[in-house]
């Protein structure tokens, strides 16, 4: 096992890991949650000494705390050794005073495999502090991620282009966060370091990188006194911005600005500049964070279920689908799940999106209370007691090792000679089962294959659901009387 030692502990930031964590804490205390309807797909954060910049990277992580994310990637600049290209780390673990943190190695195996300039280049890692002050923020704010840690020298457009397109295309249809690493105006006065750093704040704020390069450019060609650069990692944001366009993000909002002359004592004739920015994907209103789906559409689908499943049961035809809403109209695919009194009634579904999705739900409505072969059909008079539940399906992502498997966020498909079976996400916390025991049972119990299939190269697949249900008509709260609350 490659371990990544921390090289900056003790200077940057505590090496104490009491120490650490009391002043990680203090300064996300000290920081202000904003209001950001949508999922967040992407911060810019500084990486200078704790003393100067960790009040300001705090505002960027305070947005991420609650959150969940499988994996960060995280580009920063490499201060001392020029290449090409972008350099990943060999190591399968990078260590913070707060303890370890797993590398997504398939993560890095597919960015190496991009052809877009990817290599192993553990000398640029060794002593960079660009991407390791981040991780005592990102420990305390996620808990349990994997990193995929990733270093730039060559800040051309092709070059970031190239980087962006691999990174998005990896964290596609994944739970990814991408950070950028940088810090902004090297060494102008204090008022002339604001006006630049404002000036490539509103560049950053269009989400284009091309607008970034060209505004630090002409900064540059006034020759400011003492202004070597306006951000270090220039690079690293031209490659998280595209990335986020392309997983389309669309809003920006600068969090936080300072300056090292704002800390109480500090020389201001000679400053450096800090930013705390967020760019999420906004969604439609009463969307929950990370949801595809908002509150009115969720409703209209349970509603369609519910009444094609009356229909059917009565001895009708399938409704005919009278829908406009675009979301709904594309395919998609989903599973309805009924329960009778808390127990399972019927449950089917599909893996792929081939029908739109309003289709998908009807149909499989229809299948939930009359095809499940485990159960008889559905009757009329146990209509009054069923709640509907729908699962609406993320494409399945292939994965090569058991460790990257979620339970508690994936569900898990397993494929082998023929044999296929399915768990939805709720099924390992409604039985208590580990991963190792969820996969036997998978294997058995579902694909009817050896319970140790999982381990001899059966194929596994995960994907993540939005589920929402309506309780039966019977136990709605309409018939329960009046309410004090």
């Amino acid at each position: 096992m490659m371990l990544r030692d921390p090289a900056v502990a003790g200077m940057f930031y505590p090496s104490d890991p009491s120490e650490l964590r009391a002043n990680v804490k203090q300064y996300l205390k000290g920081s202000e949650r904003a209001e950001l309807p949508g999922r967040i797909v992407a911060v810019i954060v500084p990486h200078a000494g704790y003393q100067f910049s960790g009040g300001v990277a705090a505002h960027a992580y305070r947005q991420l705390e609650g959150k969940r994310y499988e994996t960060v990637v995280l580009v920063g600049p490499s201060h001392r050794l020029p290449f090409r290209g972008a350099a990943l780390s060999s190591a399968n673990r990078w260590l913070s005073p707060l303890g370890p943190v797993a590398v997504d190695e398939s993560g890095r195996d597919a960015l190496l495999g991009s052809a877009r300039g990817f290599q192993i280049l553990d000398a640029a890692h060794g002593e960079e502090h660009s991407l390791e002050v981040q991780l005592p923020f990102l420990q305390t704010v996620l808990g349990d991620f994997k990193l995929l840690p990733v270093l730039m020298s060559d800040f051309s457009r092709d070059n970031c282009r190239r980087l962006a397109a691999a990174v998005a295309d990896y964290a596609r249809d994944r739970s990814v966060l991408l950070v950028a690493s940088t810090d902004m105006s090297h060494y102008p006065s204090y008022d002339e370091a604001v006006q630049a750093d404002m000036e490539t704040l509103s560049a950053i704020e269009s989400l284009d990188a091309d607008r970034v390069a060209e505004v630090t450019q002409g900064i540059l060609a006034r020759r400011i006194p003492n202004l070597g650069t306006c951000l270090c990692g220039e690079g690293p944001v031209k490659v998280v911005l595209e990335a986020a366009r392309l997983l389309q993000a669309d809003r920006v909002r600068v969090l936080h600005y300072a300056n090292s002359g704002d800390i109480a004592g500090a020389p201001r004739d000679r400053v450096v500049g800090y930013c705390a920015v967020a760019v999420w994907r906004q969604q439609a209103p009463g969307a929950k964070d990370g949801a595809g789906l908002n509150v009115e559409q969720q409703q209209y689908l349970l509603s369609l279920a519910r009444a094609t499943i009356e229909e059917r049961v009565r001895g009708g035809r399938p409704r005919e689908v009278r829908c406009t809403d675009p979301d709904l109209l594309r395919p998609g695919a989903a599973f309805v799940t009924l329960r009778e009194r808390g127990a399972l009634r019927g449950c089917i579904g599909c893996l792929q999106a081939v029908s739109p999705l309003v289709e998908t739900v009807r149909d499989r409505a229809i299948a939930a209370a009359t095809g499940d072969p485990r159960f008889p059909p559905v009757k009329p008079d146990e209509l009054p007691h069923l709640e509907i539940e729908i699962s609406v399906l993320s494409p399945l992502r292939k994965v090569d090792r058991a460790d990257d498997i979620d339970i508690t966020r994936h569900g898990v498909v397993v494929e082998d000679r023929g044999r296929s079976g399915i768990y939805l996400p709720h099924v390992a916390q409604e039985t208590g089962w580990s991963r190792d025991e969820l996969l036997s049972h998978l294997c058995r119990d579902k694909a009817g294959l050896p319970a140790d299939a999982w381990r001899r190269g059966a194929n596994l697949h995960v994907f993540t659901v939005q589920a929402f249900s309506s309780p039966a008509p019977a136990d709605s709260p309409r018939d329960r009387g009046p309410s004090k609350e």
